[in-house]
């Protein structure tokens, strides 16, 4: 019954692709819910900020639409290693380091804080700023000279427990869980970045049906126009930041929502719903017009949706493949790709149209590199046999590609417009990797997650886990560093907010 299924699929049988532009039409009451229509969804109340900032901070933001200060040209100065900056967790301090020659084995840290073991550390999503969090504060720190990182701004919230910069780097959100016996206190609050004053919060009086973190899920591209909430009842609700009023004044109508998910580039919403047989719905906001909707036959808790960097991409697992929805193309086709075989990764090339998976029964897999290019088809490129890998990490530029086999500690770096292997690293003590934003380094690291962390245990100077390592794109192990503790964190800093085209002109 499944292949036949499956081969139904790919004929096209259950297409229901819908031709028409419509609205989609809006709950006005919550089925099996007593709360009223106003009460079935987030309400946001205003923040009235104590002794907000008077005068923008001493120290510069690498962020100069927020701040109006020119970046000097020494943070784009490769000699000075600013495009190279990486944060590490290292035991109880959060460290940011900066190399100007990774194959030398120095480095210089040139911010080191402690940190809140329990809470997270990272950098906004454009690099303009790194954001750290203690038991009351977020703060976010940065600089104009790579010699004068200092602290920028902080922002209050009692007991916080987690923290999301919005995609523009407008809006800061904080969180903390919600405590019914507080019924005033604030659990979750959103700031204006650029001020440091509270705009918007959510208040312990009614929290019955209040969404896990991330609560506020961003719409894409740099805008931060509009985000979604997702309630515990499966209600979805979208909001827009001029009012943080909800469009339309009620939730969207729809049953059984499982996820929901945004383009990364424009304010589309992919939703994924109902139960047998399951739902993609695909809206355009704030208009709510249905794009597209096309049912699904698939496990609930395998069913994944995968945009590609552009948002011109959408794929959603299903039982036995993959549905893939062209968004950029005329009446939003798609199509289907029959996987037979247990699915264990599957990534986009970044800002491409080629994917891979790695498919198979453990120890022995294979990857399959597949494009888009052609319209109307799925083209199978080379298909990896017999292979240790599963995890796969796209270079930033496309191109090449990291085939890990975590568990054996084996690397394989990939080249796929020559479809051929450029080198194979064994032995390798790593959980992650990651590339930096240009694509010429790769950075590998064993770390523990935070709860894990033992501030007595003693490091051993040779021990493997207690090191990351820099490799080239081609896979030769430039870079070494002993770390004094466990690693909880190591992330590369982004380039979207410190590089613009006038910066790389003048280089």
């Amino acid at each position: 019954m499944a292949d036949a299924e499956v081969e139904r699929r790919m004929r096209g049988d259950t297409c229901t692709i819908s031709t028409r532009r419509r609205t989609y039409r809006r709950i006005e009451s919550k089925a099996g819910s007593s709360r009223s229509p106003e009460e079935s969804y987030l309400q946001f109340i205003k923040i009235e900020t104590k002794n907000p900032p008077t005068s923008i901070p001493c120290s510069s933001s690498l962020t100069r639409r927020f701040f109006d200060r020119p970046l000097d040209s020494k943070c784009f100065n490769v000699g000075v290693g600013a495009l190279d900056q990486l944060f590490i967790r290292d035991g109880t301090l959060d460290k940011l380091i900066w190399n100007d020659n990774w194959s030398v084995d120095e480095t210089v840290s040139f911010f080191r804080y402690p940190a809140d073991k329990k809470l997270p550390s990272r950098w906004s999503p454009l690099g303009s700023f790194f954001v750290s969090s203690n038991y009351n504060l977020v703060i976010i720190w940065g600089s104009r000279y790579y010699t004068d990182f200092g602290r920028l701004m902080r922002f209050n919230h009692y007991q916080v427990e987690e923290f999301d910069i919005s995609p523009g780097e407008k809006y800061l959100v904080t969180y903390n869980r919600p405590d019914p016996t507080d019924p005033n206190g604030l659990w979750l609050k959103i700031f204006d970045v650029s001020t440091g004053t509270g705009i918007v919060g959510l208040n312990n009086a009614d929290v019955a049906d209040s969404p896990q973190w991330p609560v506020i899920r961003w719409a894409g591209g740099k805008d931060d126009t509009y985000f979604a909430t997702l309630s515990k009842s499966n209600t979805v609700s979208v909001y827009e930041t001029k009012t943080f009023n909800l469009l339309g004044k009620a939730p969207l109508k729809l049953d059984d929502v499982i996820d929901i998910s945004w383009s990364p580039t424009e304010a589309v919403l992919a939703i994924l719903c109902g139960e047998k047989p399951l739902k993609v719905l695909l809206l355009q906001i704030p208009d709510e017009v249905k794009l597209a909707e096309k049912e699904i036959t698939a496990i609930v808790g395998d069913c994944k949706m995968h945009w590609q960097s552009n948002g011109e991409y959408l794929a959603v697992n299903t039982y036995g493949g993959f549905e893939f929805f062209r968004i950029k193309e005329k009446g939003i086709p798609t199509d289907f790709l029959k996987v037979d075989k247990k699915i264990l990764a599957f990534a986009w090339e970044p800002s491409g149209h080629r994917f891979a998976v790695i498919y198979g029964d453990e120890p022995t897999l294979s990857v399959s590199f597949y494009s888009m290019k052609t319209p109307g088809k799925v083209t199978e490129l080379t298909t990896l046999s017999n292979k240790q890998a599963d995890s796969l990490f796209w270079s930033p530029n496309g191109n090449l590609v990291v085939l890990a086999g975590l568990k054996e500690g084996k690397l394989e770096f990939f080249d796929v417009d020559r479809l051929a292997q450029i080198s194979s690293v064994a032995n390798v003590k790593a959980n992650q990797v990651v590339w930096n934003p240009s694509g010429k380094y790769v950075a590998t690291v064993s770390t523990i997650p935070q709860e894990e962390f033992d501030s007595d245990w003693c490091s051993d100077p040779n021990d493997p886990l207690d090191r990351f390592t820099i490799w080239s794109s081609g896979g030769d192990c430039l870079f070494v560093h002993q770390c004094q503790n466990r690693i909880m964190q190591l992330d590369w800093r982004p380039y979207g907010g410190i590089i613009d085209d006038d910066m790389v002109k003048t280089q």
